[in-house]
């Protein structure tokens, strides 16, 4: 149905007069019978009947003029709503943890997106699942997956992680006996033996935890006080060294001989729901995370 036509005819019938809804409309009286024609040919009725040099409204006319407000506002919010729809498929949902907004997007400025716009949730190891499976974001990227019969987890890298302090700092004081900040909320629901959302092996070593902080960035900067050791990825220790002075950047600390601490990759998924298809978007996101880490 024709939104144009039925707002024409709506015109037409609340003034009476072709004539004058030609002129509100900005449109000649020819056009406006032409319109008329065709929507009459849409209902396969006649709306209007010829009185002397005016037209009136036939019965189905009239029975039209009823429904046509409401029809015309259902056909309007229709189409906004569409329009909505395909600006919001142009815009790529992402969660994944702080780890990777913090110090990962820099992989944007590798992606082709041409006029695509990005919406990043942070979110916690479970409610990534749970916001694909909800349909609030796209795709997830996570190297704490928990399985769902529903979602595809599709490995596109490893992550090397270490033991970092401030160069120079604890200098002297042996891996075993390093204090260490942590995350404070434990993870639930990982089918794995560890218990941090940092991902310490707590199943090879138990660390001496001296301080527990909600963010990241707030575990970098006790590190970068010189006050603690943190388990980090290498590629977020190498991004933030980037962006600091050499007197607040970060080093690896070695395991000691004597530590039985095995630390160990963490593999990086993109995760994504079964009936998604495997788009060029996700492709560039595996080939960007593949470079980065």
């Amino acid at each position: 149905m024709n939104l144009k036509r039925l707002e024409y005819f709506l015109t037409i019938a609340q003034t009476g007069s072709l004539r004058e809804a030609s002129e509100i409309l900005h449109l000649t009286q020819p056009a406006l019978s032409k319109a008329m024609k065709l929507l009459e040919e849409e209902f396969e009725l006649n709306l209007w009947a010829a009185n002397g040099r005016n037209i009136i409204l036939t019965d189905a006319g009239h029975a039209l003029l009823k429904k046509a407000p409401r029809l015309i506002n259902d056909i309007r919010a229709l189409k906004e709503e569409l329009h909505k729809s395909e600006e919001k498929s142009k815009t790529i949902r992402i969660g994944t943890f702080e780890v990777f907004s913090t110090y990962f997007l820099t992989f944007l400025k590798t992606l082709h997106w041409q006029d695509r716009s990005l919406e990043l949730h942070e979110l916690l190891p479970g409610e990534i699942e749970k916001y694909l499976l909800e349909g609030s974001i796209d795709v997830g990227i996570t190297y704490m997956p928990i399985p769902s019969p529903q979602l595809d987890f599709m490995k596109v890298s490893s992550i090397e992680m270490g033991v970092y302090t401030k160069k120079g700092a604890l200098k002297n004081v042996m891996q075993e006996d390093l204090p260490f900040v942590v995350p404070v909320m434990p993870l639930q629901g990982v089918p794995t033996k560890v218990r941090g959302l940092d991902g310490w092996p707590d199943d090879a070593f138990e660390r001496k935890v001296t301080h527990r902080v909600t963010l990241m960035e707030s575990a970098l900067e006790l590190c970068r006080q010189g006050l603690v050791a943190g388990y980090f990825p290498a590629f977020v220790v190498c991004e933030h060294n980037k962006r600091m002075n050499e007197d607040y950047q970060l080093e690896r600390r070695r395991a000691s001989a004597l530590s039985n601490c095995k630390l160990r990759n963490s593999d990086v998924f993109l995760v994504k729901r079964k009936s998604t298809e495997e788009d060029d978007i996700i492709k560039q996101l595996a080939k960007a995370i593949r470079v980065i880490c």
